[in-house]
C-alpha cells in the first residue's frame, strides 16, 4: 500500500471510530436543534424583523452557532483523537503494524478534521432549509461556500490545540477538562476584555483580545460574510446576540489561525514521534 493509502484508511478508521461513540450523535442532535428551533423561534417575532432582511436571514443562526458550537464541536472531536487510543490500548497494536507514525498521526487528524467537516455541512444545511421553511426564498447563497471555507480555517485553531492536548494527556477525561477549559477561558476573557475596554477606551485590552485564540476564531467567517450582506442585517444579528466581531483585519486573523494551528500540530508531532508508545492506560 502506498501512504496515501495508509493515511486514507487511518483516516476512515478514525471517522467510524468516532462515529461510534456517543458524543458524535450528541454533537448531531445537538447541530439539528440549534439549525431549527431558533428559526421558529425568529418566526414568532417576524413582525420585529424588517421585511426586506427575510431574504437573508440564513445568516443569522449560522453567525451565531459558528463561533461557539462549532469551534466546541471542533474540541470535542479532536480531543479524544489520540487520547482514547492510548486508553483503549489500540495505539500499541495499531502502531505494532508495519506503518510509519506520520501516516498513523496523519490520519488520525484528518479523519477526525473530515468528520467535523461533515457537521459542518449539516449545520449550513439545516440552517438553510429552517430559514427556507419559515421565511420564504433565501438569496445571497452563493456566498455558502466562501463561509464554509472560511469557517472550516477558522475551526483549525481549537481543533488543532485541542489535538494537542489529546496527545500530550493521554486521557481523554483529562484531554476533554484541558481542551474545554482553554476554549471557554479563552471565549469568557474575550467578553470581559471586550466589556472592559468599552468602558475604559483603553486600547491595550482591545490589543490583548485580539490575540486571544477565541478573536480569530470568531471573527473570520463573520468578516466574510457580513461584509457582502445589506447593512440592516445587523439588526437581526444583534437581535440574537451575533454579529460582534473584534475589529482586526481579515489577514490578521488568518495569520493568528496559522500561527496558533502550527503550534498546535508542531508540538503534537514531536512529542507523538519521540515519545513512547505507552500500553494501555488506566
Amino acid at each position: 500500500m502506498s501512504r496515501i493509502d495508509v493515511i486514507s484508511s487511518f483516516a476512515r478508521y478514525e471517522m467510524r471510530r468516532a462515529i461510534a461513540r456517543r458524543k458524535v450523535l450528541i454533537l448531531v442532535g445537538f447541530t439539528i436543534l440549534l439549525c431549527t428551533l431558533p428559526y421558529y423561534g425568529l418566526s414568532r417575532i417576524a413582525y420585529r424583523i424588517p421585511a426586506p432582511d427575510y431574504p437573508y436571514i440564513w445568516v443569522t443562526v449560522i453567525s451565531f452557532v459558528g463561533p461557539l458550537f462549532l469551534n466546541f464541536t471542533a474540541v470535542l472531536i479532536a480531543a479524544g483523537a489520540m487520547s482514547e487510543e492510548y486508553e483503549q490500548g489500540t495505539a500499541e497494536l495499531l502502531l505494532s503494524k508495519p506503518v510509519n507514525r506520520s501516516d498513523y498521526f496523519i490520519g488520525k487528524f484528518l479523519g477526525g478534521y473530515l468528520l467535523f467537516l461533515a457537521i459542518l455541512g449539516l449545520d449550513v444545511f439545516l440552517s438553510v432549509a429552517s430559514a427556507y421553511a419559515t421565511f420564504g426564498v433565501q438569496l445571497s447563497l452563493g456566498l455558502l461556500p466562501g463561509f464554509i471555507l472560511a469557517q472550516s480555517f477558522a475551526s483549525l485553531l481549537f481543533y488543532s490545540l485541542a489535538f494537542m492536548l489529546g496527545e500530550l494527556m493521554r486521557r481523554s477525561s483529562l484531554a476533554y477538562i484541558f481542551s474545554s477549559a482553554l476554549f471557554f477561558s479563552s471565549f469568557i476573557t474575550n467578553i470581559y476584555l471586550e466589556l472592559i475596554y468599552t468602558l475604559t477606551g483603553n486600547g491595550f485590552y482591545r490589543t490583548v483580545q485580539m490575540y486571544l485564540p477565541t478573536s480569530p476564531a470568531d471573527s473570520l467567517a463573520q468578516q466574510y460574510i457580513l461584509s457582502r450582506l445589506p447593512s440592516t442585517i445587523l439588526f437581526v444579528l444583534r437581535l440574537v446576540g451575533a454579529g460582534e466581531t473584534v475589529a482586526s483585519s481579515a489577514n490578521f486573523n488568518i495569520a493568528l489561525i496559522l500561527v496558533y494551528t502550527s503550534i498546535g500540530l508542531l508540538i503534537a508531532a514531536v512529542y507523538f514521534t519521540y515519545s513512547d508508545i505507552s500500553r494501555k492506560v488506566s
